[in-house]
């Protein structure tokens, strides 16, 4: 009897393995750094904008928007150079705010997406910002209630790598309890055999 109760819980162990090496096999593609670095204040263009991921993304589906003061100055489709994500920007993409706006296909077949900022003093040709005129009208201010509708749209649509990745987590999980119900029954029926011989 102590026999075959080891065997049994070698039996679930190996099934538990074997179904969960998978699903950590699986988990998205994070993304480990930018280039420029998100927030960062540049003295010029860059020609290029760049995304390292912790694994190599697939090619399909991949997007990237650099939008700044004349819309989206991303020349070209983007290339993947082993785990980074490298979009050319216009050679003439003036000075100004910019905001990285991606979209890539994880190993696993889940999109990943995300922003990121920064700011260039001079154009890609060098041409500093253009003064802002100086106005005498005092700035608009949203109601509050717009803000806060503001901040909670932003937020929904924020991703969650980590709710993602724990929603696919869930059929594994599934699987695992079907393999244990009927390694279960199986045990049992052979007990039962056992002890009507």
């Amino acid at each position: 009897m102590r026999r075959f109760v080891t065997s049994l819980f070698s039996l679930l162990l190996l099934a538990v393995i074997a179904l969960a090496l998978p699903s950590l096999a699986s988990a998205h593609d994070v993304l480990q750094k930018t280039t420029p670095a998100d927030g960062t204040t540049l003295a010029g263009m860059p020609s290029t904008v760049s995304l390292q991921f912790s694994e190599p993304p697939l090619a399909i589906g991949t997007q990237v928007i650099v939008k700044g003061p004349t819309g989206d100055v991303a020349t070209g489709k983007p290339t993947i150079e082993g785990s980074t994500l490298v979009q050319a920007v216009s050679p003439t993409a003036p000075a100004g705010s910019y905001t990285v706006t991606y979209r890539v296909t994880s190993d696993d077949g889940h999109p990943v997406t995300g922003t990121f900022s920064f700011e260039a003093s001079a154009g890609a040709d060098g041409s500093p910002a253009a003064p802002t005129p100086a106005t005498s009208t005092p700035p608009t201010t949203l109601p509050a209630t717009a803000a806060t509708s503001t901040v909670a749209g932003a937020s929904a649509s924020t991703s969650n790598p980590v709710a993602n990745e724990g929603s696919s987590l869930v059929p594994v999980l599934l699987s695992v309890i079907g393999v244990l119900v009927v390694i279960a029954v199986g045990a049992f029926l052979v007990l039962r055999g056992r002890r009507q011989q």
